[in-house]
């Protein structure tokens, strides 16, 4: 008995493999004239008039005319920039052009996309720096190279054999070094520097990444080796991020900013990162507020929202989403409720209106909490400004911000179609593409519709309605 259970889940999983297989990807116009036929076991958005795909997985690339400008050989292939893409072919990177020419070759360890046509390239533990004509700009050296957040292509690199770090550009141009120093990237276009001695060489073979000991601490200095403030240091685990680092005092977080100076005190036990000028902020003890609460803080260190709710979102058009004893609403950038806590969940506005739901229904709000799409619907997706995908009684249509019905509640599944007007509809099994008003451009006949770009869309098809 058991024998004949085994041998009948391998019959089901050899049917089901069959199966899968007969569905095949293509790409249509909106007239529903094949592109792209339906031979690809998948394919990828087209960018800039070029999409990958994939047979028999391998991967290739093809252009708006369904032409194969490079043939799926490859175990992947990074997206085309400024006509150049790195490929992997086992666990080797080369770079080809759209006219599937070799730039360089397969077989490096690894080749990093860097800097307007130029790679950084592992060739055999060798670093070097390969322009997009295939010469070495760099020569290979026992080198590690980095990027420098400072950007300009600026590389910072570490010669192993030598026990020298410096900065260059692109073209091997020394813009600065560091003698009797080591030095790390600390965003921003900050550098942390500290005085090498004897044993640190041993500490920077086995730490490649950081290139630095684990007991260093730093100074900041700039691009110009100017230190920022010589009464600053800072360990290994901290980073600036827009001007910012955290700091750590008895087991309490808090911010530092590039001078040194404090400007969130170690009261956290997280401070998440800055955006225009707010961070939120978590506490975690029976210290003050109590368990996992969370408020917000400006980059002064001044106390937005205390630290008494459960959750918080994001800043989105002056509004931010809180969560408090399980309800949800909405505080401004001042801290001060402007829409009461009277919901079961709530997403962040996008173009004046926010997803509200209650008792497993949906509607939206504006942003003074006004109702403006009752909350009687199953599920609600934004579509644009004022249209919405909404679910009633199973079935999906679409609705504005006004109460009209611009497409008929008669469809299993909708989904949009990114960076576009259509919308992917879903009845009787088949998908098809209406436009926001509801047009049809493609029937449903299709099990997929998968994107579109270009004036095109990647569709899957079943092998046998190809004959039909």
């Amino acid at each position: 008995m058991k024998k004949i259970l085994i041998l009948f889940y391998i019959l089901i999983t050899v049917a089901c493999a069959n199966a899968q297989s007969n569905y095949k990807y293509g790409v249509v116009n909106k007239k529903g004239e094949v592109i792209v036929p339906m031979i690809y076991d998948k394919i990828d958005v087209f960018k800039n008039g070029y999409a990958k795909v994939t047979k028999k997985e391998k991967v290739g690339v093809i252009d708006v005319s369904g032409k194969e400008v490079i043939p799926c050989l490859y175990d992947e292939i990074k997206d085309f920039e400024d006509g150049l893409a790195i490929v992997v072919r086992g666990n080797r990177f080369g770079v080809i052009n759209t006219a599937n020419d070799t730039i360089i070759p397969v077989k490096q360890i690894s080749i990093t996309n860097y800097y307007k046509g130029t790679f950084l390239v592992y060739d055999n533990y060798l670093f070097g720096v390969i322009d997009s004509t295939g010469k070495a700009t760099v020569p290979f050296t026992k080198s590690i190279g980095l990027p420098y957040s400072g950007g300009k292509g600026y590389i910072i690199t570490t010669r192993m054999d030598k026990s020298e770090q410096k900065i260059i550009d692109r073209h091997n141009n020394e813009i600065f070094s560091f003698p009797g120093h080591g030095v790390r990237d600390m965003n921003d276009g900050y550098l942390g520097i500290w005085e090498k001695k004897a044993s640190d060489q041993a500490s920077i073979y086995l730490n490649l990444k950081s290139t630095a000991p684990t007991y260093v601490t730093y100074k900041i200095i700039d691009i110009e080796g100017d230190v920022i403030n010589p009464s600053l240091t800072i360990d290994r685990n901290q980073f600036f991020n827009g001007g910012f680092s955290r700091i750590s005092e008895n087991g309490k977080v808090g911010v530092i900013d590039i001078q040194g100076r404090l400007r969130v005190p170690c009261l956290y036990s997280r401070v998440y990162d800055f955006k225009d000028g707010y961070a939120k902020v978590k506490q975690d003890t029976a210290f003050l507020y109590g368990l996992n609460k969370y408020g917000i803080v400006n980059d002064k260190g001044k106390t937005i929202v205390p630290c008494v709710y459960d959750g918080l979102g994001e800043f989105k058009e002056d509004r931010m989403v809180a969560f408090l004893n399980q309800k949800s609403g909405f505080l401004n950038r001042q801290g001060q409720q402007v829409i009461p806590f009277d919901f079961d969940f709530a997403q962040n506005f996008k173009n004046g209106y926010a997803i509200v739901s209650k008792g497993n229904r949906y509607g939206v709000i504006d942003k003074n909490g006004k109702i403006v799409i009752p909350i009687l619907y199953q599920q609600i997706r934004s579509l644009d400004n004022t249209l919405f995908m909404a679910n009633k009684n199973l079935h999906w249509g679409i609705i504005d911000t006004k109460g009209d019905t611009h497409v008929p509640f008669i469809y299993n599944s909708m989904m949009k179609l990114a960076d576009s007007d259509f919308v992917a509809v879903q009845k009787d099994n088949y998908w098809g593409v209406t436009d926001k008003s509801g047009t049809q451009i493609l029937p449903n006949t299709y099990n997929e519709i998968v994107s579109y770009s270009d004036g095109m869309f990647v569709v899957n098809f079943h092998q046998s309605n190809l004959n039909n």
